[in-house]
């Protein structure tokens, strides 16, 4: 398998060809406004990695149109327009599209989803997530799609980002989502499930970024060769037979 890191000399890019290696053929990051950008990407690359910005996505479409090269991408902060450019890739190439490539948040995702269907209604669902200072989406990619799946399953459909002055009682309809930010903390997600006379905290902490790369390499397995379309970790892990 050969590859191509888009966002290359990112935190999570320089990880990625560190591990992955000799398998990296090709290398590209954001084209500076009034650079020629004629470089294509070569035909023996099987999967690209986008570890990048959404701002830098209209050069990942220039770089990816000539080709028909499978893509993993990990970019968090996705507004409708990188959405609708997903949906234009993904019917000329397999895409792979994942927040967070660790597997044990995925774990918590299915923990969280299995909760939900017993406490949505009766419990209160606040998240608290932590990166490093570095980090330039807020909240994080991971957060988000945690409380989609509290709200896909019952819970509180109104997103309450952090909290300051005085707004009256919670409302039970409210996902409350608060982040920190500071140091090189690679990623920590807390779920506080709160009712009344307990409550529950589901947690996972990275203790590196390594666990992300290795995910996406995984993810660039799976996807290589596969029919256009969008992947997610769903079908990684049914693969798994988990």
């Amino acid at each position: 398998m050969k590859l191509c890191v888009f966002g290359s000399s990112g935190r999570m890019g320089r990880l990625l060809r560190e591990e992955a290696g000799n398998s990296v053929m090709a290398c590209y990051d954001l084209i500076p406004p009034g650079t020629k950008a004629d470089v294509p990407l070569p035909e023996e690359v099987d999967v690209v990695l986008d570890f990048s910005l959404p701002a830098a996505w209209k050069d990942l479409d220039r770089l990816l149109s000539p080709s028909s090269a499978a893509l993993v991408t990990g970019t968090t902060g996705l507004g409708p327009r990188e959405k609708e450019m997903l949906a234009v890739w993904a019917s000329a190439r397999a895409v792979f599209v994942s927040s967070n490539m660790s597997i044990g948040i995925y774990v918590l995702g299915k923990l969280l989803a299995y909760a939900a269907e017993m406490l949505a209604g009766d419990f209160d669902l606040e998240i608290v997530e932590c990166h490093h200072s570095g980090k330039v989406d807020s909240p994080s990619g991971t957060a988000l799609t945690l409380a989609g799946i509290w709200e896909n399953c019952g819970g509180g459909n109104r997103r309450m980002l952090g909290r300051s002055g005085a707004a009256g009682p919670r409302s039970p309809e409210e996902t409350g989502i608060h982040s920190l930010r500071g140091g090189d903390v690679a990623g920590d997600h807390q779920l506080h499930l709160l009712g009344k006379g307990e409550r529950l905290l589901l947690s996972h902490s990275a203790t590196g970024r390594r666990t992300f790369a290795a995910g996406a390499l995984k993810a660039a397995e799976y996807v290589n060769g596969k029919a256009p379309g969008i992947y997610t970790m769903d079908d990684l892990m049914r693969r798994n037979g988990s």
